[in-house]
């Protein structure tokens, strides 16, 4: 995994410290649709340069966050397979996203993670965030099967207390690398959930590489996942304390509008996620009723 800065950005790019927010490519891409917008929501972010992999398929595209005039938190660059975003600057405690938005060639899903896994511990990251989603099939309840939940897994396999006091549920799994089960003990069931849902791999890997992470995974529909996608949004902005009054990094209100004033289950006030340019033909020029994709 190589890392290379953007042309305005420092030659030596300095991540000790940061949290570092990583989307998995999976169901219905919500982990990736979420840090779309954070990066367009949150104030200060900037892209900061690019990652690149062999495994990493070629991808190459306008810049997302760009309007017509080419401002952005892209900075008028076009967008690549894997970029790096952060918000404030160097000396520790910043926030980084990194926009995954290549597939990875098949068969190199575990050497890929491996890879990311020990970039993130050369480079001394203090947390990350992994967001990933998965089939509401794979529910423990046939009422939940169509409907979005949130559940979270750490590296370490003990519930995060953040996550939980947002009510988000702990997962346990031998895909957080937890627990100490031997292969000799996992089951054939336990074999196939690792191979087939994302982010067991990379759970696997940072636990391998010393990091602490925790995973937040939406278990939802495929189809127009946007509403998923500010869920996940809002979760994030939870449990890292994201907001306009949380004293953290402060999420601006969209152009022209102002705060909503629903509030969270904390108490402070909630904006409107800013929607990145690149949506607005997602689904086409015409709108487009939601509910065929239900």
């Amino acid at each position: 995994m190589e890392f290379h800065p953007a042309l305005d950005a420092p030659r030596a790019v300095s991540f000790a410290g940061d949290t570092l927010i990583l989307p998995v490519v999976s169901h219905g891409n919500v982990g990736q649709l979420a840090t779309d917008l954070l990066v367009a929501s949150v104030t200060g972010a900037r892209r900061i340069g690019c990652l690149d992999h062999p495994a990493l398929l070629p991808c190459v595209g306008r810049d997302a966050f760009a309007s017509d005039e080419g401002d952005g938190p892209g900075g008028g660059h076009i967008a690549l397979g894997m970029e790096v975003y952060r918000v404030g600057g160097g000396g520790g405690g910043a926030l980084c996203l990194a926009q995954q938005r290549a597939e990875v060639t098949l068969g190199s899903q575990r050497s890929f993670a491996a890879d990311v896994a020990e970039w993130i511990a050369d480079r001394g990251f203090a947390e990350v965030v992994v967001l990933a989603s998965a089939p509401s099939t794979e529910a423990k309840a046939p009422g939940e099967i169509g409907g979005t939940s949130f559940q979270h897994v750490t590296a370490s396999d003990a519930p995060d207390d953040r996550c939980v006091a947002a009510g988000i549920a702990h997962r346990k799994t031998s895909g957080g690398g937890g627990g100490g089960a031997t292969a000799d003990q996992k089951t054939r069931d336990d074999e196939d959930r690792d191979r087939a849902l994302p982010p067991w791999s990379l759970m696997r890997a940072l636990r391998a590489a010393n990091v602490t992470a925790v995973a937040l995974i939406a278990t939802c529909s495929e189809g127009d996942n946007t509403e998923d996608a500010a869920a996940m949004a809002d979760a994030v902005a939870g449990v890292l304390g994201l907001g306009l009054d949380r004293g953290g990094v402060e999420i601006r209100a969209p152009a022209g509008e102002k705060i909503d004033e629903k509030t969270t289950n904390d108490g402070s006030a909630r904006v409107r996620w800013t929607i990145p340019p690149s949506w607005r033909a997602a689904y086409g020029q015409q709108p487009m009723a939601s509910e065929i994709f239900a």
